[in-house]
């Protein structure tokens, strides 16, 4: 099963912040296998839905 993970987050020099969200899953052996990387937690979720075969 796909799930998404917050995985940067950064602030540059005039404060702003930018995070990242990767696309990924766990492996049988718990490592984490990433597949894509979104830039809002909104992306990430519709890529997940359509990896786990989510019908549009």
């Amino acid at each position: 099963m796909y799930v998404y993970i917050e995985s940067e987050r950064a602030r540059d020099s005039e404060g702003f912040s930018s995070v990242n969200y990767t696309v990924g899953f766990y492996d049988p052996s718990g490592k984490w296998r990433p597949e894509s990387d979104c830039g809002s937690p909104e992306e990430a979720a519709g890529r997940v839905a359509w990896l786990n075969g989510k019908p549009d």
